[in-house]
């Protein structure tokens, strides 16, 4: 295996995800999931490798659908997609061709799909997936759409609305077409703010509650290890130590994207093909990844971000992250609170509250089991200290 940092992997340089996938494939078996993940922790491989492994009368279906501008794009797109797995065996080549002799089609790959207006979407989107139970073949079609949250952004920005009814309208599909139909949504943004920003804007639904949602993790310390190791040998490079392999998952918060890119950073340079590699010189490498102004691992990425998600409560949120950041160890939500009010004295302990808790949704906060809390990953926080330039070694007794 050559490392790939951020590139797609062969189905076999996918490491440590059976288990998910396994459980990806059952739980389909009886509902629709929703995925949530930080960005790089590999939920797009997951969904490569069920893709590849599942039943062979599932029809999955994968689409990035985040550039998709509105509900008729999406219902385009979705015929599209449909039509390899229905033309044979089912009416809706007929359907689609008497639909595209009664309103003008659209060439969309090789298939010519209706021009209809903008108010028939949801009419079409349910003929079309209405075919579904029509072919005996397949036990289950699954929608793998990824970037969904991003399609509902930007159809929620010119019409707000058409968001709102296209998450019904889906809801609507998976409780009427539940022995067949499933969909998978994914994204690198979260889908719960852009509800919560619809519901700012009198949506009052909850389109997602029948769906599982799970988690896609970093590795287990062993399978990150094996990683490590594997591409160390592979690339031909010798590790003084043993526990270096665990050392480096563990300094990687076991995530596949940082160690793929340490073990191609430890290749550009000629030395290390020509004497074993300590955890000095992997810790160099890691140092120069989470500190370079090129921002190759993109961590900047959580900055940036907290503008698009918090909105006006940015300010704040950059607070409590601050306060959180300069802390060695865990310290209680009251603490991280009482450190952030500082510089915001006006905000209420219940917007506090609930920021904590978005914070702790989009992957900034672990919460544990005494119920303190902390970054959930150190390359992060490292990288937080280090762009803030924050002063750190407090602790709970500083307060």
């Amino acid at each position: 295996m050559k490392p790939n940092p951020g590139g797609i992997l062969q189905l076999d340089d996918i490491v440590g995800r059976d288990a998910v996938v396994a459980y990806l494939q059952s739980a389909l078996d009886q509902q629709s999931i929703l995925i949530v993940a930080e960005r790089r922790t590999g939920k797009t491989h997951v969904l490569e490798k069920f893709k590849a492994t599942a039943p062979d009368n599932w029809a999955v279906i994968k689409r990035d659908i985040g550039g998709i501008r509105s509900a008729s794009e999406f219902v385009h797109y979705v015929m599209a997609d449909l039509y390899p797995h229905l033309e044979a065996k089912t009416n809706f080549r007929n359907w689609l061709q008497s639909t595209v002799e009664q309103l003008g089609g659209t060439q969309i790959g090789p298939v010519k799909l209706p021009n209809f207006a903008t108010k028939q979407w949801k009419q079409m989107l349910g003929d079309a997936i209405a075919h579904l139970d029509e072919n005996n073949a397949i036990e289950r079609v699954v929608f793998l759409w990824d970037e969904l949250p991003w399609m509902l952004e930007i159809i929620a920005k010119t019409n707000p609305q058409e968001a709102m009814e296209l998450l019904d309208t889906l809801r609507a599909l998976r409780q009427q077409h539940a022995n067949k139909l499933r969909m998978v949504f994914t994204g690198s943004l979260g889908l719960h703010h852009i509800v919560r920003r619809l519901k700012e804007q009198g949506y009052n639904n909850t389109p997602v509650n029948d769906m599982l949602s799970i988690e896609v993790e970093p590795l287990a310390l062993p399978d990150a290890a094996g990683l490590v190791e594997r591409l160390f040998i592979d690339n031909n490079l010798i590790a003084a130590t043993q526990d270096i392999f665990e050392e480096t998952a563990k300094s990687l918060d076991c995530i596949p994207f940082y160690i793929h890119h340490v073990v191609s950073a430890l290749l550009k340079n000629p030395a290390s093909l020509q004497q074993p590699i300590d955890m000095q010189t992997v810790s160099a490498v890691i140092e120069h990844g989470i500190h370079s102004s090129d921002n190759p691992w993109d961590v900047q990425h959580y900055e940036d971000r907290t503008l698009d998600y918090y909105g006006n409560q940015r300010a704040e949120c950059l607070a409590l992250l601050d306060a959180v950041a300069s802390c060695t160890g865990t310290l209680s939500i009251a603490d991280a609170i009482r450190r952030a009010k500082a510089a915001h004295p006006l905000i209420e302990q219940q917007q506090w509250i609930e920021l904590s808790r978005l914070l702790e949704r989009d992957h900034y906060f672990l919460r544990h089991a005494n119920g303190e809390i902390g970054f959930k990953f150190t390359v992060v926080k490292r990288w937080w200290v280090w762009h803030r330039s924050l002063a750190t070694g407090q602790t709970r007794a500083g307060v």
